[in-house]
């Protein structure tokens, strides 16, 4: 298909379809005022989450600040300790530690227990009391569940979900198609 595009001079004039996602008060990394948006819904249990996680670090790297990326919790129900793992990163979050420690449980895969999630926050300088306190307390659950409920809003049925600018992405892609996507997004800014 690609090739034959470039051999043709075709011109899409159609905005592709998208989906307005919310992502007020949800963790992001990148400015603002970014001519990208990617909001990811994802799940730490979710070995497809797992493998797209370094391809959603090579974009960030790749394109720096022209992204805004923000994370929102999609834990799938057969995935039993996706949403405690959910609900820890949120508590690190309220330590300022939410990167580190979302790095950290796609790093340490299938370390997810309760055991293992206390352990990653000492492992990660987090205050232990206050976290295990927020744990054990669900302090976070009712944010998790709306994270579920917005995606279910928007159409998610799997993870990882992706939307650049609204335009769905579904799945575990490979870097080219996002830096497609990507590309056509900051061409027409």
């Amino acid at each position: 298909l690609d090739g034959l595009r470039a051999k043709a001079s075709i011109a899409v004039t159609l905005d592709p379809p998208r989906v307005k996602v919310p992502a007020a008060g949800r963790p992001t990394r990148g400015p603002s005022d970014a001519p990208v948006e990617i909001i990811e819904f994802s799940d730490f249990e979710c070995p497809f989450c797992l493998s797209a996680f370094p391809t959603v670090s090579q974009v960030l790297e790749t394109y720096g600040d022209r992204i805004r990326f923000v994370y929102r919790h999609y834990p799938l129900p057969n995935h039993p300790n996706a949403k405690p793992a959910a609900e820890a990163s949120a508590c690190a979050a309220e330590q300022d530690k939410f990167w580190p420690y979302h790095d950290r449980l796609f790093s340490a895969a299938g370390k997810l227990s309760a055991a293992d999630l206390k352990r990653h926050a000492v492992d990660l300088g987090l205050d232990a009391a206050t976290f295990n306190a927020c744990v054990d307390s669900h302090k976070f659950a009712k944010d998790v569940e709306a994270d579920l409920a917005a995606g279910n809003d928007v159409g998610v049925n799997g993870t990882p979900a992706f939307f650049i600018n609204g335009r769905t992405l579904s799945g575990a892609q490979p870097f080219s198609v996002f830096k497609r996507v990507i590309d056509e997004e900051l061409a027409k800014r």
